[in-house]
């Protein structure tokens, strides 16, 4: 069932707190009380005018199950699939880590989403796997329509790796769709890039608009921690890297039939780390990691 929510979150000090949706329907928001004394370790390269309406610095001891769905595409409480996913573990053919609560974990105060090599008998969808793969959503706990959102990360390298920061339709159908920063070892656009998508309309006749950066982990290094941000407007799109601009895509400058389409609705956030079916593993390590810091959402 859609739920509909209106645009800006608030997250106040220590409470629990209750809004009410555009249509006057209250509506419960489960965020975990924030300690009034917090280490801002985020907001490095917010756009001007933006203020924080919701954060997830992975301070506790476990994931925040009111923010997160680890380890499953499926949400518990509703029942609701990601649309498309061949099971509760796996998103499509093309990805060959079945996705597990084993490796989606925090540790030293940071989201842990690990890829292991490893044999695995898996359920939904059954089936006898050679990759287990990390994997956290917030659907149906926390979406946002436009602003701006900054993740501190570090990214996995090596030729079979897939790890992605992106934004899915909370209304459950595929489309449209934000690839924030998907990286991928090994890609048709050549070895070692850096996606920055935009997907509009809805399956199946969704329209694309790419971007990608180059030799991203021998110009930026994969590993080590960096800024990822990403803001979406009325008008425009832009994907920086360490507050520097990598990507910006103008609503103005699409073709008409994208233009129309310009995503103008709530989105939830997945952040995997995933192995690429079709990329060869001659050079990455296992296994490997995609970490986070934090993640912090602004609104205008």
């Amino acid at each position: 069932m859609k739920k509909k929510f209106c645009r800006v979150i608030f997250v106040q000090l220590s409470v629990i707190f209750t809004l009410y949706s555009c249509k006057g329907n209250q509506v419960i928001v489960n965020v975990e009380p924030i300690e009034e004394e917090i280490q801002d370790k985020g907001g490095n390269f917010v756009p001007e005018g933006y203020t924080k309406i919701w954060e997830d610095h992975f301070d506790e001891a476990t994931i925040n199950t009111a923010n997160w769905t680890p380890g499953s595409l499926r949400d518990l409480e509703s029942g609701d699939i990601v649309p498309g996913a061949d099971g509760d573990h796996l998103l499509k053919e093309k990805y060959s880590g079945y996705v597990t609560k084993d490796d989606s974990y925090i540790e030293d105060k940071a989201l842990v989403l690990r890829n292991q090599k490893r044999s695995y008998k898996g359920t939904s969808p059954a089936g006898d796997y050679e990759y287990t793969s990390g994997w956290v959503m917030s659907m149906h706990k926390v979406h946002f329509n436009k602003g701006y959102i900054e993740m501190r990360a570090q990214f996995p390298s090596g030729d079979k790796v897939w790890p992605a920061l992106w934004l899915i339709a909370e209304d459950l159908v595929w489309g449209p769709e934000w690839d924030m920063f998907e990286y991928f070892g090994k890609n048709t656009e050549g070895n070692d890039v850096m996606g920055m998508h935009m997907l509009v309309d809805e399956w199946p006749n969704q329209k694309w608009s790419t971007g990608y950066i180059l030799n991203f982990n021998r110009d930026f290094n994969c590993e080590a921690w960096h800024v990822y941000g990403f803001e979406w407007t009325e008008d425009k799109a832009v994907w920086s890297v360490d507050g520097v601009v990598k990507r910006e895509l103008l609503r103005v400058d699409l073709s008409s039939n994208k233009a129309q389409k310009w995503p103008d609705e709530e989105m939830y956030i997945v952040f995997n780390n995933e192995v690429q079916t079709n990329a060869t593993d001659k050079t990455t390590q296992w296994p490997n990691y995609l970490k986070i810091d934090y993640v912090e959402i602004y609104q205008k």
